[in-house]
């Protein structure tokens, strides 16, 4: 049986996702690096990491995440990156390369902050670690330097809560959550 990963997540479209794709292809060429993008249809950032289960998530969790949800009432806001940056510890054998950003993606933190605290009053446990909002778009075994970018991202209209098959590069959507216009 596969493992999964359980997370909430924001989500571009596919256009948004493909367009983003196409802009990170061209400037890592340009730059002389190997674009060994993840597949776009998986591009998110991820909201809560509720971690990895040998099985199917806790139907429990699942419930509880829900409800948590549904009680973030947040308005659709625009998010944007500003740079590229490579992360990982130094001797690390694989290092995210992300899209990350400044005030672009303050929004991004006030939902996230507002779903940790529902979900804390629904008994799920807060995070261990300090959230930076981030797209994934590989991973390599080498850092890259940072550079700035102007790429828009998207406006966020909703979060939705995600389950993922570990090694079958599929997130499959359990729940939408819409966030108000």
């Amino acid at each position: 049986m596969t493992g999964h990963k359980l997370f909430f997540a924001l989500r571009p479209d596919a256009a948004t996702a493909d367009r983003i794709a196409q802009a990170v292809t061209a400037a890592h060429e340009a730059r002389g690096l190997a674009p060994r993008l993840r597949p776009a249809r998986i591009f998110h950032i991820t909201l809560h990491y509720f971690g990895y289960f040998q099985a199917e998530p806790d139907a429990q969790l699942i419930a509880a995440a829900s409800s948590a949800a549904a009680e973030v009432v947040r308005p659709a806001f625009d998010l944007q990156f500003d740079r590229f940056a490579s992360w990982g510890r130094p001797g690390a054998t694989r290092h995210p390369f992300v899209l990350t950003g400044g005030q672009g993606l303050e929004a991004v933190r006030d939902l996230r902050d507002a779903l940790v605290e529902r979900l804390a009053a629904h008994g799920v446990a807060r995070p261990a670690h300090d959230y930076e909002p981030h797209l994934t778009l590989r991973y390599d075994k080498r850092p890259a330097t940072a550079w700035p970018v102007e790429l828009p991202g998207w406006i966020a209209s909703e979060f939705v809560l995600v389950q993922s098959p570990q090694g079958l590069t599929r997130h499959d959507v359990l729940r939408r959550w819409p966030l108000q216009g």
